[in-house]
C-alpha cells in the first residue's frame, strides 16, 4: 500500500472457487473480528472486500495503482455481516 503498487493475490471464495486477482489495495479493515483487504479488483472492475484468511498467496507487482481511494470503499458486503446474524 505504501508504495501504491498492484498486489497479485491467489484467493479462495466462500464457494471454494480459486482465482488470481490483481488488486489495487486501498485499506485494511476489521469487521466483526475478521480482517479484510479492501481494494480495486482489476478482474471485476470494482471495489472488493477480500477476507485476509482466504488469501493464499500475495505478491507485489511493479505496476502502479490507479486513482482509487478510501471514498470508494462503501459499505461492507453481506458476506461481511456478523457471525451472529448468520446464525453461527
Amino acid at each position: 500500500m505504501a508504495e501504491q503498487r498492484v498486489v497479485r493475490i491467489r484467493y479462495t471464495a466462500g464457494d471454494g472457487n480459486k482465482t488470481t486477482r490483481d488488486v489495487e489495495p486501498v485499506i485494511f479493515a476489521s469487521r466483526n473480528g475478521r480482517w479484510y483487504l479492501i481494494g480495486w479488483c482489476r478482474l471485476r472492475n470494482e471495489m472488493r472486500w477480500f477476507l485476509v484468511t482466504r488469501i493464499e498467496h500475495a505478491s507485489v507487482t511493479k505496476t502502479h495503482c490507479g486513482d482509487h481511494g478510501i471514498q470508494e470503499v462503501g459499505t461492507p458486503p453481506a458476506t461481511a455481516r456478523s457471525a451472529q446474524s448468520r446464525g453461527e
